[in-house]
C-alpha cells in the first residue's frame, strides 16, 4: 500500500501529522530518522518538528541523500529548517521568537497553498529561522518577523513551512496537508475501520487469560480504557481500583464509585490512601519530584492491594488509560524533549511496561479520539465530555515552595521595562511554572499584568500583549492577567501540599466549576493555587480556562467579563482567598497545567 512517511525528529506534534494524513484516508507511518530508507511504497515524506536546533553541530538528520529523492518532501518547523540547511541555506537563532497564532501572507506561486486566500493565521513554535534560501528555492509565505515562513523547489516537489499545519489552531492547516498529499499523487486508499474491534482483539491477545487491574481516576481516559477491557474480556476478570489520594476534586471519589457500580463492576473497590500520598508529598516543592512520588505511590498502593488479594489475583496485568500526549510530553520517543513526567511514565511503571505487565489500549490516541471511542462504546455524555483532570490531581495545581525565587538583575530590568508598556502595568513574579517552547521543556517565571481601573477591557489586546511579552522576553513562559488593578504589595510565602491547602483549592475549584459548567467551549479549566499572598495573608489563585481538541495545543478561552467578575466575587467570599488571576497564555509556550 502506498503511504506517506513521517520522519520523527522528536517534535511534540509528530503523531498529529500522522493523524491529519489518515484523516485524508491515506495511510501514514512514523519512522526513525536514522533508520529510514525510502522504498517503492513511499509516496511522500514529511519531516517533523524537533526540540533540537539545526544550528547545532549535533543536529539530528537522515541517512539518505534528499537531493536524490524522486517523491515529494515536506518539512515542518525543524524539518523546514533542516531541508534548507541540507541544500546549503542559512539558519539563524533570533531574539524574537514566535509562539502561538501568527498572521502570514501567502505568495501567488505557492503550489502547497492552492485554494487558500493570501492572508492566513497559522500556529508557530520556533526560535530559529531560515534567513537565506538554497539555490533554486523560492519563498512562498512570509510574516512580519519571519520573511521565510514557507519555501518551495517546485521542480523537485520540495516544500517547507515554518508553521505547524497539523495543529487545529492553524485555521486551514488540513488543506495544506491535503495539497501536499495531492502533489504526492496518492488517492484516498485507506480508511480507519473497526477501530474498536482491533482494540478489543489487541486487549484479548495481550491479556492472554490474565486478570486485569485498572486504576480509575475518574477521567475519560481511564473510563474508556475500562469500558474497552470490559467488552473485551468481561467484567468478571476486571478489578477496577479507585485510589482516593486526597488530591481529588470536591467529592470526586464518591462520584467515581457511583459510576463504577452503575457499570456493573462487582469488583470495583475504593482505597483511601490520602494520608499516604499527603505524607509522601510533605514539604516537596519540585514539580518533577512531585509527579514521580505520586506515580511511585500509585504503584506501591497497587502492589499492597495485590498482596492482600493474592489468592484471588494470581495472574494479573495493569491497565492504564495512557494517551499519546502523556507519552510524548514525558519524552517518550528517542528525540523528544521531556516536558513533564506523567504519573503513568515514572520509572516503576516503565519497568513494568518493559516486563510486559502493562496494557495501554489508548496510548496511540489523542483526547478527542478517546472521546469518540467512548461515544461508540455507549458511555454517557456527562462522562465522555467531562473536563480532563490530571492523574496527579491537585498536587500539580498547588505551587509548593519554601520561598521566593530571586530575580536576576536582568529579570529585574525586564520587569521594569515591561511595567512601562502602554495600557498595561506588570511585574514578573518570583515563582516558576512549566512551559513548552520550541518543542522543549522550560521552567520560567509568569508575568502578571493588569490595566488601570475604569479601562475598557478587550480580549484581543490582552492576548496580543501576552503573545508579545512571551516572544520578546526569554525569562518568562506564561502571562497572567488581573481583572482588577493590583494595588497591594504581593509577596511569596511558604506553601506546601497538606490537607489545608488541598481543601482550600477544592473549595475554589468547585465554585469555578459550577459557574462555568454550561460553557461547552471550555475544554479544561485548571485552578492553580499560588504561593502569592496579600499583606493581610490572603492567598492568590489563577484560573486557566482553555480551548483545545487534543491537549497538544491550546488557546485562551475569552470569558465574559461579567461572568469573571461574578466568579471572583463568589470565590473571594471563602476565608483566606485574595486576588484571582486569569492565565492568558496559549500552549505553546505554556503547558495547560502549571506543573
Amino acid at each position: 500500500m502506498k503511504k506517506i512517511v513521517i520522519v520523527d525528529f522528536g517534535g511534540q506534534y509528530t503523531h498529529m501529522i500522522a493523524r491529519r494524513v489518515r484523516e485524508c484516508k491515506v495511510y501514514s507511518e512514523i519512522v526513525h530518522p536514522e533508520r529510514f530508507v525510502p522504498d517503492e511504497n513511499t509516496a511522500g515524506i514529511i519531516f517533523s518538528g524537533s526540540p533540537k536546533s539545526v544550528t547545532d553541530e549535533s543536529m539530528t538528520s537522515v541517512k539518505f541523500d534528499i537531493s536524490k529523492l524522486n517523491v515529494p518532501l515536506l518539512g515542518i518547523c525543524y524539518g523546514h529548517q533542516l531541508i534548507a540547511r541540507l541544500f546549503g541555506g542559512k539558519i539563524e537563532s533570533h531574539q524574537f521568537r514566535e509562539y502561538g497564532n501568527v498572521d502570514i501572507l501567502l505568495f501567488e506561486n505557492a503550489n502547497l497553498f492552492k485554494g487558500l486566500e493570501e492572508n492566513q493565521t497559522v500556529w508557530m513554535s520556533h526560535g530559529d529561522s531560515v534567513v537565506q534560501l538554497p539555490e533554486n528555492f523560492e519563498v512562498t509565505a512570509s510574516s512580519t518577523s519571519t520573511p521565510v515562513c514557507a519555501f518551495q523547489d517546485i521542480s523537485r516537489k520540495i516544500f517547507g513551512v515554518q508553521f505547524h499545519p497539523e495543529v487545529s489552531h492553524t485555521k486551514n492547516g488540513q488543506k495544506v496537508i491535503e495539497n501536499f498529499i495531492s502533489l504526492c499523487g496518492i488517492g484516498a486508499e485507506w480508511a480507519v475501520e473497526n477501530y474498536i474491534d482491533t482494540l478489543l482483539d489487541s486487549i484479548r491477545s495481550e491479556s492472554a487469560g490474565k486478570n486485569l487491574l485498572i486504576l480509575i481516576s475518574g477521567g475519560v481516559d481511564s473510563l474508556v480504557a475500562l469500558a474497552l477491557c470490559a467488552r473485551a474480556v468481561g467484567t468478571e476478570r476486571i478489578v477496577a481500583l479507585h485510589v482516593d489520594t486526597g488530591l481529588m476534586r470536591y467529592e470526586e471519589s464518591k462520584a467515581v464509585m457511583t459510576f463504577l457500580h452503575e457499570l456493573g463492576l462487582a469488583n470495583a473497590q475504593l482505597i483511601d490512601a490520602s494520608d499516604k500520598f499527603l505524607g509522601k508529598l510533605k514539604e516537596v516543592t519540585e514539580p518533577e519530584e512531585k509527579r514521580k512520588i505520586i506515580g511511585a505511590a500509585f504503584v506501591e498502593t497497587m502492589h499492597e492491594f495485590l498482596a492482600s488479594h493474592s489468592s484471588e489475583l494470581t495472574k494479573w496485568m495493569l491497565v492504564q488509560g495512557t494517551i499519546y500526549p502523556d507519552t510524548i510530553e514525558s519524552g517518550g520517543t528517542e528525540f523528544a524533549g521531556a516536558i513533564k513526567t506523567h504519573h503513568n511514565r515514572v520509572p516503576e511503571i516503565e519497568q513494568m511496561i518493559a516486563e510486559g505487565s502493562v496494557i495501554e489500549p489508548l496510548k496511540e490516541f489523542y483526547k478527542d479520539e478517546v472521546r469518540l471511542l467512548g461515544r461508540q462504546l455507549g458511555l454517557p455524555h456527562e462522562l465522555v465530555d467531562r473536563r480532563p483532570f490530571p492523574g496527579p490531581g491537585l498536587a500539580i495545581r498547588i505551587l509548593a515552595t519554601e520561598g521566593a525565587d530571586k530575580l536576576s538583575p536582568e529579570e529585574t530590568m525586564q520587569a521594569y521595562m515591561f511595567s512601562k508598556q502602554k495600557e498595561f502595568e506588570s511585574i514578573i513574579l518570583p515563582i516558576k511554572s512549566v512551559g513548552v517552547q520550541g518543542d522543549d521543556r522550560t521552567y520560567r517565571h509568569p508575568l502578571l499584568v493588569w490595566q488601570e481601573s475604569g479601562t475598557r477591557f478587550q480580549w484581543s489586546k490582552i492576548k496580543s500583549f501576552a503573545s508579545l511579552a512571551v516572544n520578546l522576553q526569554s525569562t518568562i513562559n506564561r502571562v497572567i492577567w488581573s481583572l482588577y488593578p493590583v494595588t497591594e504589595t504581593l509577596s511569596v510565602r511558604p506553601l506546601f501540599i497538606d490537607k489545608r491547602s488541598v481543601e482550600l483549592l477544592q473549595l475554589v475549584d468547585n465554585i469555578v466549576a459550577e459557574k462555568t459548567a454550561d460553557i461547552a467551549d471550555i475544554w479544561q479549566l485548571p485552578v492553580v493555587s499560588l504561593p502569592i499572598f496579600t499583606p493581610d495573608g490572603k492567598q492568590c489563585f489563577v484560573l486557566r480556562p482553555i480551548v483545545s481538541a487534543d491537549a497538544m495545543t491550546a488557546d485562551v478561552y475569552e470569558m465574559d467579563f461579567a461572568l469573571l467578575e461574578e466568579i471572583i466575587t463568589e470565590v473571594q467570599k471563602i476565608e483566606g482567598v485574595g486576588y484571582i488571576f486569569y492565565d492568558v497564555t496559549t500552549k505553546p509556550p505554556a503547558t495547560i497545567e502549571w506543573e
